[in-house]
């Protein structure tokens, strides 16, 4: 990361440790390798516009960047989030219970209302926990999925061929992916490291 832009705004660095600071920086820089990487504000994002209904939002971002393709421009957003363990009594726990998380959000060209995907886990398939709530369970092709959505043909609208096959070559089944109308949320519930943010990165550029 440029050492400028971390003398510029020091405070974007307020909810992490040094050793969180470390780990986003080295984040940056190998993104930077392969796109146009920029640190912008978060209300210049569409994060207020995905999370606005919300009452518990899914993420809350401390970092925001814009990270654009360099062969064929398409963009999408990163969000650098800071979760907080909470003990059984409410309280708050020390830092070392802190975890530091990736989500994504990109900007879509149409509205596919709203939709939620995920991978069916073994236990899910022996109970057909979600067969009754599953718009797409007749698609032999995406059945290790379970698809809700308010709308079944804008949710096969969005759920395209490339999409599809895209979204089971992620290689980690933790994902979550929601979209919500123009806006699609993208992330794995899991600690950052250097491959996890490769890998929604690379995502992101193609769904």
């Amino acid at each position: 990361m440029d050492l400028d832009y971390r003398k510029y705004d020091m405070t974007k660095f307020s909810a992490f440790t040094e050793q969180d600071e470390k780990l986003i920086t080295e984040v940056y820089d190998q993104l930077s390798i392969d796109y146009d990487i920029s640190v912008i504000n978060i209300e210049d994002s569409p994060y207020e516009q995905f999370s606005s209904h919300d009452i518990y939002p899914l993420f809350i971002p401390q970092i925001c960047y814009r990270v654009i393709d360099r062969n064929n421009n398409s963009s999408f957003y990163l969000f650098v989030v800071s979760k907080v363990g909470v003990t059984s009594r409410g309280g708050r726990l020390g830092r070392k219970f802190d975890t530091v998380q990736l989500w994504g959000l990109k900007k879509l060209e149409e509205d596919f209302g709203y939709i939620s995907i995920n991978k069916k886990r073994l236990m899910d398939k022996i109970a057909g926990i979600f067969s009754s709530f599953n718009i797409n369970f007749k698609d032999h092709d995406f059945k290790d999925f379970y698809v809700l959505g308010s709308d079944q043909y804008k949710a096969m609208n969005f759920l395209n061929p490339k999409r599809k096959e895209t979204i089971k070559a992620f290689p980690n089944e933790n994902f979550k992916l929601e979209v919500r109308n123009t806006i699609l949320s993208f992330g794995l519930p899991e600690i950052l490291t250097i491959e996890n943010s490769k890998i929604i990165s690379k995502f992101l550029n193609k769904i």
